[in-house]
C-alpha cells in the first residue's frame, strides 16, 4: 500500500511548536497581501489580486517544500493461522476401539478423521495445517504441511496494494495518457492563450495615437478619457489573473503527474513518447513466432497442473511406538510454533502418556502461550469384560524327541478375576489349503482344523489388565511343519473372541545341521563352541584347525586339512564358522564357492574376529582377492592397523556391551528364559576386553551391540562389535572378538543357548527352504507392534538361473485374516541378480504370514516365512481411554474434549473442531523508506512551479512599470 505523509510532522513536537509553525505562516502570508495590496493599489483590480495571488503561490511552495512530502510502500506481511494436528503413534492404538468384535483399531479411527473426513482439508481453508505422528524419543515426526489455500498469504510473504509501488495519481490504461495530465496540458494551453492575448491587448493600446484637445475639452471630458483608458487594462488585468491561475493549476496537476509516476518519463506523460507496455507489444507483435511459442508453452502449463502428493495414511499413522510422551511431543509443538498465530492444538491419542515428561508441564505451558488443546479421545471410556491371547512365544525349529517350551502371555479386563482353562492345541500345517493366516479359518477365530488339545491348564486373571505368563512343555514325534495354538476357554460375557487364540508354525526337522568351523589358531572361543557343537546330537561338526598338525586329535565328526575342493561339498553344510581364520590359506576358488554358499544356497557365516589374522584382511587392500573377502562382512573394516584403525589388543578393563534396540528382537540373544533377564546376565558376565577395528556398518545391516568404552568414540560413534546382514540368500555375523566364554562365568548354560541359537539362526534360510526355486527370509522372526519387517527373496527360473523380473509380488496374511499385496524389488546390494526385498508395518499384534507362489501353473510352489508380533508391556497396562487426564486438557486450556465412541460420530467431530478453532492470523505492517525518485521529483515540480510564479510576477510587475 502506498502512503503519502510530511516527514517534517514527525519532528514537530508540543502544541507551542505548532502554534508557533501556525502564526508564522499566517503571519508571512498575511505580510505579502498586505504589501502588494499597499503597493498596487493604483492598478486595476485583477492586476492586484494576480500579483498577490503569485506571490502567496510561491510562499505557499516554499511552505511545502519545508513539511517534505514524502511516498513510502506500506508493506503488510501476514502469517497465516496455524492448526497442529497430533496423532498418537503408540502400540496401544493398535488396540480396539470399543468392546464390540468387529470394532475398528484406535489407529483406523484415526486414518478415517484424517483422510476420508477430510478434516486436514477442512482446516486447510483457514489456517496452514501440520500433522505430526508422536509416539517416538526423538519428538513429534512431521507427516504432512498443507498451506492456507483461501484468505491469508503465507509466512513472510509480504503483500502490497501496488506491486510496482508507484501508485499512478487516476485509473488510466497503459495505452492512453493520464486524465490529470491532459488537464495540466489544457491549463497549459489556456495560459498560453490568455498570455498571448493580454500582450497583442497590451501592445495594440501603447500603439494607439493620443487624440489632442483644449483644456475645456480635457476638464469637461476628463472622466469619459479615464475611463475609456482604464478599459483595456482592466481587460488585460483579467487576462492576466485567468493566465496565472491557469499556469499554476496546469503546473500543480501535470507535476504533480510526473512526481508520482517516477516510472515514466515526462514526454511519456505528455504522450509524445509511447510507454513500456505498448513497446513490448509492438515487440511481440513483431517476432510472431515467439509469440506463438510462447502461447503453446502457456498451454501446455495448464493441462499440466501439478499433481497433489498423497500420503499413505496407513504406513504414517501405524502403531509403531513402544511408549506414549504425549507431554513431550506438546511441549515441542509450543516451543516450535508461534503461539501468536497457534489456533489451536487438535490431540488424537487415547491418553496414555506413560513416557517422558508428565501432561502438567505441558499444560502449563499452553495455559501461559494462551494455546487450547482440542483433544480426540479414541477407544473405549470403560474396560470391557475381554481375556485375550497378548504374546505367544514357540521355536521355529525343533527335532523329534526333543522337548521345547511354549510360553504365552494372558490379559484379561472387566469387573472381576476370572478363572479361565488355557488349551494348548497341536495340529499340522495347512495353513496354505485354509487360505487364511495362522491356520485359522474364516468361520471361526479360535480353532486350528485338524487340533488336537494336548494339555490344559487352569489360570486365574486379575481384570485389571495385568499380565500373566503360562508355559507348556511340548515333546514332538513326527517330522514336517506343524501349527499349535494357545487357546483361552473364554466366558459368556468376553465380548472379543478374536483375541481368545494366538498360533504359531514350527517345524520338525529330522536331519542334522552340518556346521563347518574353522579356526586360525585353537583360540578358547573356538574350543568351547567345538565341544559345545559336537557334543548335541542334532549338529554334525567338520573342524578345520588351519595351524594343526597331522595326525592331531579334535573332538568333530570330519577333521579337515583344507577347505573343501568342490562346490557339492560345500553346498551339503548349513553354516561355516570362522574364528579369526588365516584368508590366505583360502584361494580364490574358495572364495568363490563361499559367495555362492551364501548368494544361491542360502547358507549362515559366522565370522569372530580376532587379532593376529583379521588384521591382516585389509593389508592387500585394492586386489579383488582382499575386496571380495571386505564383502563378506556386514561392516566397513578399518584400513589400518590395530593402533590407528581403532581396534584394541589386551586390553586392561573389560566392558559391557552397549545393545541397540535391534537385539531387543534378536532371539539369539536371549541366553535365559525371558529377554528381560537375558540382558541382565550380558550386563553382568558380558563384557568384553577387545574388539577389532570398524569404520561403519554397511547399508542395509543391522547393529546389536557396541563396545562401550567411551574412549574408544570415533567421530561420535562407538566400535561396533556385533552386526549381521543379508549376503544374497544367506546371513552373516560378525562378532568383534572371540570372548562370549566369559558368558561361562554364570553358568555354561548361557555360553551354550548363545551359540546353538546363533548356528540355528544363521542357517535358517537353508532349513526352511520351500522350494528349489528360491528361499524366502524376513529379518526378524519376532517383531514388536509398529516395527518394520524386512522380506528378502532370492529366486532363480525354470532353469535355475537368477530370476530377471522388474518386481514379484507376496501375500502378506495379517492376524485379524485380511490379506494385503507386497510388492518385492530387486535389491541394489546383492552381488547377484534374482534378488528381491521388500517390507511392512506390523500394526496387530499377533501372527502374520507370507506367502510368495514361484513357478508357472504346472509346477506352482509356494514360499512362506512367518512372524509372531506382540505388544510391549507398557502399552497394555492401560487399555481404557484416559478421559479424565483429556478432559482436564481441554477444560485447562479453553479447548474441547471430543471423545469418539463409534466411527458414526467422526463426522460429528470434525464439524465440531472447524467451527470452534477460529482463525489467528498475524499481520504485521512495514513501513518502507522514502521513495528516492519521488522526491528528486517532487523538488523539480516545486523549483518548477516557484520559478514560474516568479518569473510572470516579475514580467507583470515590468509591464505595470512597477519597483
Amino acid at each position: 500500500m502506498i502512503i503519502y505523509e510530511f516527514a517534517r510532522t514527525a519532528s514537530i513536537d508540543g502544541w507551542w511548536m505548532w502554534a508557533s509553525l501556525f502564526i508564522a505562516i499566517i503571519g508571512a502570508l498575511v505580510l505579502c497581501a498586505f504589501y502588494y495590496r499597499r503597493d498596487a493599489a493604483e492598478l486595476p483590480r485583477p492586476v492586484r489580486w494576480t500579483l498577490i495571488g503569485l506571490r502567496l503561490t510561491a510562499v505557499l511552495a516554499i511552505v511545502f517544500l519545508f513539511f517534505d512530502l514524502v511516498r513510502r510502500t506500506e508493506r503488510r506481511i501476514t502469517r497465516p493461522s496455524e492448526v497442529v494436528v497430533l496423532v498418537d503413534t503408540s502400540q496401544s492404538m493398535s488396540l480396539p476401539s470399543s468392546g464390540a468384535m468387529d470394532s475398528p483399531s484406535r489407529t483406523q479411527i484415526a486414518e478415517e478423521l484424517l483422510e476420508r473426513s477430510e478434516l486436514v482439508e477442512t482446516f486447510s481453508k483457514e489456517h496452514r495445517t501440520s500433522v505430526y505422528a508422536i509416539g517416538g524419543p526423538g519428538g513429534p515426526s512431521l507427516i504432512t504441511t498443507s498451506a492456507v489455500k483461501e484468505g491469508s498469504d503465507e509466512e513472510g510473504e509480504a503483500t502490497s496494494d501496488d506491486e510496482t509501488g508507484t501508485g499512478s495519481i487516476g485509473e488510466s490504461d497503459d495505452d492512453a495518457t493520464n486524465p490529470f495530465a491532459l488537464f495540466g496540458l489544457f491549463c497549459l494551453s489556456v495560459f498560453a492563450v490568455a498570455s498571448v492575448l493580454s500582450l497583442i491587448i497590451g501592445g495594440a493600446a501603447s500603439l494607439r495615437p493620443a487624440k489632442s484637445m483644449s483644456a475645456a475639452d480635457e476638464s469637461g471630458r476628463g472622466f469619459s478619457h479615464r475611463a475609456d483608458a482604464s478599459r483595456p487594462s482592466e481587460t488585460i488585468g483579467w487576462l492576466l489573473l485567468v493566465a496565472a491561475i491557469t499556469m499554476v493549476t496546469g503546473i500543480i496537476s501535470l507535476g504533480a503527474v510526473y512526481m508520482v509516476d517516477t516510472d515514466q518519463t515526462f514526454a511519456t506523460i505528455v504522450g509524445l513518447e509511447s510507454t513500456a507496455s505498448d513497446a513490448s507489444i509492438d515487440s511481440n507483435n513483431d517476432s510472431t513466432g515467439n509469440e506463438q511459442q510462447d502461447s503453446d508453452e502457456q498451454d501446455s502449463g495448464d493441462t499440466k497442473a501439478p499433481e497433489a502428493v498423497s500420503i499413505d495414511w496407513e504406513t504414517a499413522l501405524a502403531a509403531s511406538e513402544a511408549q506414549s510422551p504425549i507431554g513431550d511431543a506438546l511441549r515441542s509443538i509450543l516451543v516450535d510454533h508461534d503461539a501468536t498465530t497457534l489456533a489451536g492444538v487438535v490431540l488424537v491419542t487415547d491418553g496414555q502418556n506413560n513416557g517422558g515428561t508428565p501432561l502438567s508441564s505441558a499444560l502449563a505451558m499452553a495455559r501461559r502461550d494462551e494455546v487450547s488443546l482440542y483433544p480426540v479421545g479414541l477407544g473405549s471410556s470403560q474396560p470391557p469384560t475381554n481375556v485375550r491371547v497378548v504374546d505367544l512365544e514357540a521355536p521355529r525349529r525343533v527335532y523329534p524327541g526333543d522337548k521345547f517350551v511354549v510360553a504365552a502371555v494372558l490379559q484379561a479386563t472387566g469387573e472381576s478375576a476370572m478363572e479361565v482353562d488355557v488349551e494348548l492345541i497341536d495340529a499340522l500345517d495347512n495353513s496354505a489349503e485354509e487360505g487364511s493366516p495362522n491356520g485359522v479359518s474364516d468361520d471361526s477365530a479360535t480353532s486350528i482344523p485338524g487340533g488336537q488339545v494336548i494339555e490344559t491348564q487352569r489360570v486365574r486373571l486379575e481384570p485389571d489388565a495385568t499380565l500373566t505368563g503360562i508355559r507348556f512343555e511340548i515333546e514332538p514325534q513326527t517330522v514336517g511343519r506343524r501349527r499349535l495354538g494357545v487357546r483361552i476357554n473364554a466366558p459368556p460375557e468376553d465380548r472379543n473372541r478374536i483375541d481368545d487364540m494366538q498360533s504359531a508354525r514350527y517345524e520338525v526337522v529330522a536331519r542334522k545341521l552340518k556346521v563347518l568351523a574353522i579356526a586360525g589358531g585353537p583360540t578358547r572361543e573356538y574350543r568351547f563352541v567345538r565341544n559345545l557343537l559336537y557334543r548335541d546330537e542334532s549338529v554334525q561338526l567338520d573342524v578345520w584347525l588351519q595351524t594343526g598338525q597331522s595326525g592331531i586329535s579334535q573332538d568333530a565328526d570330519e577333521l579337515l586339512t583344507a577347505f573343501p575342493e568342490t562346490a557339492e561339498d560345500v553346498f551339503d553344510y548349513d553354516a561355516i564358522l570362522m574364528f579369526d581364520p588365516d584368508w590366505s590359506a583360502i584361494d580364490s576358488a574358495s572364495l568363490d564357492l563361499i559367495d555362492r554358499f551364501l548368494t544361491q544356497q542360502a547358507g549362515g557365516l559366522i565370522l569372530v574376529a580376532g587379532p593376529v589374522y583379521h588384521p591382516k584382511i585389509t593389508g592387500g587392500r585394492g586386489n579383488a582377492r582382499s575386496s571380495q573377502i571386505n564383502g563378506f562382512f556386514p561392516v566397513n573394516l578399518a584400513t589400518r592397523g590395530p593402533l590407528l584403525g581403532g581396534g584394541r589388543q589386551g586390553g586392561r578393563n573389560a566392558w559391557p556391551l552397549d545393545f541397540t534396540p535391534e537385539a531387543s528382537s534378536a532371539e539369539f540373544l536371549w541366553v535365559a528364559d525371558t529377554p528381560e533377564a537375558s540382558f541382565e546376565i550380558w550386563q553382568e558376565v558380558g563384557n568384553v576386553y577387545d574388539y577389532v577395528g570398524v569404520k561403519s556398518a554397511k547399508p542395509g545391516a543391522k547393529v546389536y551391540s557396541y563396545f562401550s568404552d567411551p574412549t574408544t568414540e570415533v567421530s561420535g560413534s562407538l566400535p561396533i562389535f556385533m552386526a549381521s546382514q543379508f549376503y544374497g540368500a544367506g546371513r552373516v555375523y560378525f562378532q568383534g572378538s572371540g570372548e562370549m566364554w566369559r558368558l561361562r562365568a554364570a553358568g555354561d548354560q548361557y555360553f551354550d543357548s548363545y551359540y546353538t541359537k546363533l548356528v540355528r539362526w544363521v542357517s535358517e534360510g537353508r532349513l526352511l527352504r520351500d522350494s528349489n526355486r528360491g528361499v524366502l527370509l524376513v529379518d526378524a522372526a519376532r517383531a514388536m507392534v509398529g516395527q518394520t519387517v524386512t522380506l528378502r527373496a532370492v529366486l532363480v527360473d525354470d532353469q535355475f538361473q537368477p530370476l530377471n523380473e522388474p518386481f514379484v509380488t507376496a501375500k502378506l496374511l495379517a492376524p485379524d485374516g485380511s490379506i494385503k499385496d507386497l510388492r518385492l524389488s530387486p535389491a541394489a546390494d546383492s552381488p547377484r541378480g534374482g534378488t528381491y526385498t521388500g517390507n511392512f508395518v506390523a500394526t496387530k499384534s499377533g501372527g502374520y504370514e507370507i506367502q510368495l507362489t514361484v513357478g508357472d501353473a504346472l509346477d506352482e510352489q509356494i514360499l512362506r516365512q512367518t512372524v509372531q508380533v506382540r505388544l510391549p508391556t507398557s502399552e497394555l497396562e492401560r487399555p481404557r481411554r484416559a478421559d479424565d487426564e483429556l478432559m482436564q486438557l481441554a477444560t485447562t486450556t479453553r479447548g474441547e474434549y471430543l471423545p469418539v465412541n463409534s466411527p458414526a460420530e467422526i463426522s460429528g467431530v470434525v464439524e465440531s473442531l472447524t467451527t470452534t478453532i477460529q482463525p489467528q492470523p498475524q499481520v504485521t505492517v512495514l513501513a518502507g523508506t522514502p521513495d528516492r525518485p519521488f522526491g528528486e521529483r517532487r523538488n523539480a515540480m516545486l523549483m518548477w512551479l516557484i520559478a514560474s510564479v516568479l518569473t510572470f510576477e516579475w514580467v507583470t510587475r515590468r509591464l505595470h512599470r512597477l519597483a
